[in-house]
């Protein structure tokens, strides 16, 4: 399990500048149960940079740095709660980089043993960790093409695969493109980890809201995250939706994932 915060704005921000120094402070602090590393992705021109380490975000200096430095205008951020047999380490940190994408997820596809179906084997030869997550992002990349570059249709495609052959418990997601930003929501409420989060202190209503994301959109741009830090008037995206941001006109849209 793992927070997750996109942006996308008309100019080179911070996350500070984005959601101020407590909102920063708030959301760092999950890292005190997402604790297996960090992660952030932001664009260079058209090009995407990645910055992780597994390592808990509060405790390395790069990442305050980095919260602090306004990178880019459109990026994401990762803290990572690993799923039970996945290594802890650079390689399986988020977020992943294929071609000019970037991509990071919140969730746990089971059972494990068979992650290694869930990619052609052209697809499977590309992967450079052992995650359940990033075969999730390029089974999606996989499926572009056959979309005719359509991200949202292979988001679509890709979800409902792993929905049909797997037990996930959230496909929730942020997918970077050079012009657009994702924010997937495909979850399963009754397969929150309720008995994992009881037992490090959370309480009920945060415990339902788990897997909820939420947006807040302005004429500056939006920025869309987790639950779990106050995000008091944002609006939280239905189930089996993607927002969908433009980078150069700042236009938001919540589209459906179907077929």
């Amino acid at each position: 399990m793992c927070r997750l915060l996109a942006y996308s704005s008309g100019r080179a921000a911070s996350l500070e500048d984005l959601i101020g120094p407590d909102g920063l402070e708030e959301f760092t602090g999950l890292c005190a149960l997402h604790g297996d590393g960090w992660g952030m992705a932001w664009y260079d021109g058209e090009e995407p940079v990645i910055r992780k380490s597994p390592i808990r975000a509060d405790s390395e200096a790069e990442y305050d740095k980095l919260a602090r430095e306004p990178l880019g205008d459109l990026g994401l951020v990762h803290l990572r709660w690993a799923t039970p047999g996945l290594g802890v380490n650079e390689r399986n940190s988020h977020p992943f980089r294929y071609e000019r994408y970037g991509f990071a997820h919140n969730g746990a596809i089971h059972p494990q043993d068979r992650l290694g179906e869930m990619l052609p084997p052209e697809w499977e030869r590309r992967l450079g960790g052992t995650t359940d997550s990033e075969r999730y992002f390029l089974l999606i990349m996989s499926r572009l093409e056959a979309h005719g570059g359509d991200v949202v249709a292979a988001i679509a495609e890709a979800a409902m695969d792993i929905d049909a052959r797997y037990e996930p418990n959230s496909l929730n997601a942020m997918l970077l493109s050079p012009d657009r930003l994702y924010a997937i929501t495909w979850y399963h409420s009754s397969r929150i980890p309720e008995a994992k989060l009881r037992s490090y202190g959370r309480e009920q209503e945060e415990i339902t809201a788990y897997f909820d994301l939420a947006y807040q959109a302005s004429g500056d741009g939006v920025v869309v995250a987790s639950s779990g830090w106050p995000q008091p008037g944002w609006t939280v995206l239905p189930n089996r939706h993607v927002l969908v941001a433009d980078r150069r006109t700042l236009r938001t849209e919540v589209l459906p994932l179907h077929a």
